[in-house]
């Protein structure tokens, strides 16, 4: 009988068990219909985030924004990646968290060319920034049960109710940045940036702080801030004395006023905030051919097709308007083509569906 070194025989071994292992997470993926499907993670691990912990934006000049940042933590605490998750979060203490007098981060780092240097480019700080990183920081205290993550946390909440929550005459908003968003004519907002669940979590995490007046006041904000013919929120407004498109931005609904229904579904899939969207996407045949934009002034699409991401919230926030069966089989999976955002927000409508609609099934 022919007998293998003792070397030979351990890796053998090895190789049997990590093929056990992707043979168990392989049945559990397609066993369990609200189970996050680990390939999706994996791929858009390998695609957008550095050995560093930097996640790229590719379809923006591989640029890094505290946005993104913040969505590879709460994806790496959803798919329960403790490693990859403190990865992120100390790259993005290093590199983002470097304003000399708060502990808010800047929004935009540029890589150099052909190096794994850069620095960062603006330092105005992105506020969704801060509300999902903080979030993503609670989540994590809260599955793993370690608290400095939630200090961290409320270092960043500290300063934002600090410099960037205002007191107006229509109640408490949240400024998308410190510097830029105020003048005589009134504030410019993007609804975007109410991250209902995120509010409604450091609400409960931290009582008396004020985020769920924040919160009560982004639905309002919502309810009423509509426009065009679907009656849809846009990506930017005025606060004036009434909300109005006169900002200076596009009176689109678009890239980023897609995500208010993902979170409106998100904290809660029966609101009733949702049924413009859905009223919206049910006009559209093939969800496929969706456009990315609307202007909410002429009625008009753009001439962009949206992107896999946002067909897969347009998905989710119909089947909770008509209670119709979704589970993560029906929704694409992440593709090697598909750029940053879009395979963010498809990895995002799935941790909401998850959260929300698997929660009951």
């Amino acid at each position: 009988m022919k007998r293998y070194p003792l070397a030979a025989r351990l890796v053998g071994l090895a190789i049997g068990i990590l093929a056990l292992v992707w043979l168990v997470l392989w049945v559990r993926d397609i066993s369990d219909p609200f189970h996050l499907p680990g390939g999706d993670w994996r791929l858009f691990k390998k695609r957008f985030v550095t050995p560093e912990g930097r996640v790229v934006d590719t379809g923006n000049g591989n640029i890094t924004h505290s946005e993104g940042q913040a969505y590879g933590m709460l994806l790496a605490e959803a798919f329960g990646d403790r490693r990859t998750f403190d990865r992120i979060w100390d790259w993005t203490r290093i590199h983002l968290q470097t304003r000399p007098n708060d502990k808010l981060l800047s929004w935009l780092w540029k890589p150099a060319p052909d190096s794994v240097d850069g620095a960062v480019a603006d330092p105005n700080n992105a506020s969704d920034g801060e509300l999902l990183a903080a979030w993503a920081l609670v989540r994590a205290s809260q599955r793993w049960g370690t608290y400095h993550y939630q200090q961290s946390a409320a270092e960043l909440l500290v300063d934002l109710r600090r410099l960037a929550v205002q007191e107006t005459p229509s109640g408490l908003v949240l400024l998308p940045g410190v510097d830029g968003f105020v003048n005589e004519r009134g504030i410019v907002l993007n609804p975007s940036y109410y991250v209902f669940p995120a509010l409604r979590l450091l609400a409960k995490t931290f009582p008396g702080s004020g985020w769920d007046r924040l919160d009560a006041n982004g639905r309002t904000m919502v309810q009423k801030a509509r426009f065009g013919k679907w009656q849809l929120s846009p990506d930017w407004l005025r606060d004036g004395p009434e909300f109005s498109l006169d900002a200076p931005f596009p009176p689109d609904f678009g890239y980023n006023a897609v995500r208010i229904p993902l979170h409106v579904a998100w904290d809660d899939p029966k609101s009733q905030l949702l049924e413009p969207f859905a009223n919206f996407w049910r006009d559209i045949p093939d969800l496929s051919t969706m456009p990315a934009t609307v202007n909410l002034t002429t009625d008009t699409f753009g001439p962009d097709p949206s992107l896999p991401g946002m067909q897969a919230i347009a998905r989710f926030v119909l089947a909770c308007r008509t209670g119709a069966r979704l589970t993560m089989w029906d929704m694409p999976r992440v593709t090697a083509e598909e750029p940053y955002y879009s395979a963010s927000l498809k990895l995002l409508t799935k941790v909401a569906l998850r959260d929300t609609l698997g929660e009951s099934k």
